[in-house]
């Protein structure tokens, strides 16, 4: 049996958790190919390509500071 006949045999005894776990594990490694996206995919990446972490910043107080000027409580 070659190295894909096994892998392929593994793959058919994983449940569907089991299988997204393993995706989850290797999409960094292996990233699916952009037109293998679904719109809505492709558009989270984007998304998530635009995140920046925000040096120094308080949650908790710009959650209060938002509470207090939307609420006035």
């Amino acid at each position: 049996m070659s190295t894909r006949e096994m892998a392929y045999s593994i793959f058919e005894q994983l449940s569907e958790e089991q299988l997204k776990g393993f995706i989850a594990m290797f999409r960094d490694i292996y990233p699916v190919k952009d037109e293998e996206l679904t719109e809505k995919q492709r558009a989270l990446k984007e998304l998530n390509g635009l995140i920046r972490h925000i040096p120094n910043l308080d949650d908790e107080k710009e959650l209060a500071e938002y509470r207090e000027e939307k609420y006035g409580q």
